[in-house]
């Protein structure tokens, strides 16, 4: 039986053009308001003179990130700590990195979803629900960090005063969001579903997937973040102190924080170039780099971004990924993203994986 291809799956050179478009004249922009002098000759200086060690540092620091990841995700999964499950575990970390990117609209963060599923058998609704309490956590981290950051530095609160309150009341208010979600699932997932079909029965799935979890599941996956975010503002350290003057722990942090939180804006490019330089230089002018300076060093942590991510991500691509079934012995303990019915799967006539169709 012949299938058409899903267009849902296709990138419309329409966009593709938008998006690099947009990309380009966002960096333009913002070499134009950095140097209007000199049009771009001091940020050529300063990535040329730019210190190969500090670089080197922080691309050898890399791999920490997936590392982290994935113990994250096997915390969350409350899978064996075998090599087989972690070496699964860090292809996914590593390919959903290089994938959430460089695809635009960080639309790349879905496919946490299916590599999940295709590496260690996880069904597709717990995936949906373990990537919005995994980006919840995130949140809650790049804002707690951004807060100590700004603590830590007069000039931002000099130029931004109300920075620190605005973002205690947004870090209080995701806490709380953060503490309410279960229960909230729970009266969702309790109600009528709005949706018919598949999509009634995946949402379903969903909302009981987060209502399993325990304020203490909760925990322990927030402590578990904390590591996984530690080597990011430590590479934005070393990169802003690769091309200028000496900046503290507090500058890397504010720049880690302020590219993490500009890749949810909902205007984005490909690979996030422009909307990512302009995050940095906003945190890291205040921390007293010039603009020249601040826009070559966010290049830079750009750059070893996008390196690291690629290259672990083409080393995680071989092998192929072939759909696991979750093996007999991995019982699941209460509260966990691990044991829920997969009703990604379930059959209906006209509806399902091409691959699975009759």
């Amino acid at each position: 039986m012949s299938h058409a291809p899903r267009r849902g799956g296709r990138v419309r050179p329409r966009t593709l053009v938008w998006n690099v478009g947009l990309a380009v004249a966002l960096v333009a922009a913002l070499v134009v308001w950095a140097v209007p002098e000199d049009t771009g000759r001091s940020v050529v200086e300063a990535l040329v003179g730019a210190n190969p060690l500090a670089l080197t540092a922080a691309l050898a620091l890399y791999p920490l990130i997936p590392l982290a990841r994935a113990l994250r995700l096997r915390a969350a999964l409350s899978l064996p700590m075998d090599g087989r499950r972690m070496l699964a575990l860090g292809r996914v970390a590593a390919m959903h990195s290089m994938l959430a990117s460089f695809v635009p609209m960080r639309l790349g963060e879905v496919s946490l979803i299916w590599l999940l599923h295709r590496a260690v058998g996880t069904p597709m609704a717990t995936g949906s629900a373990l990537l919005l309490v995994l980006r919840l956590l995130d949140l809650v981290v790049v804002l707690g960090a951004g807060i100590v950051a700004l603590a830590w530095l007069p000039a931002a609160r000099v130029a931004l005063p109300q920075a620190g309150p605005v973002a205690s009341v947004a870090l209080l208010a995701v806490l709380g969001g953060l503490a309410l979600a279960p229960a909230l699932a729970r009266r969702l997932g309790r109600l009528t579903p709005l949706v018919p079909g598949r999509v009634g029965r995946f949402a379903a799935a969903l909302f009981d997937s987060v209502g399993t979890m325990t304020p203490g599941r909760l925990g322990l996956l927030l402590g578990w973040t904390l590591p996984a975010w530690g080597p990011i503002f430590l590479i934005a350290w070393l990169c802003a102190n690769a091309a200028g003057p000496g900046v503290g722990l507090a500058g890397g942090i504010a720049g880690g924080s302020a590219t993490a939180l500009a890749s949810v804006l909902p205007v984005n490019t490909v690979a996030s170039v422009g909307t990512f330089e302009a995050a940095w230089m906003l945190a890291l002018m205040p921390a007293g780099l010039d603009g020249a300076t601040a826009l070559a060093t966010g290049v830079l942590f750009h750059a070893v971004v996008l390196v690291g991510s690629a290259v672990l991500g083409l080393l995680a691509l071989p092998g192929g990924w072939r759909r696991e079934q979750p093996s007999a012995g991995d019982r699941p303990e209460a509260g966990t993203f691990a044991g829920e019915p997969d009703v990604s799967t379930r059959a209906e006539p006209g509806i399902g994986p091409p691959t699975e169709r009759g």
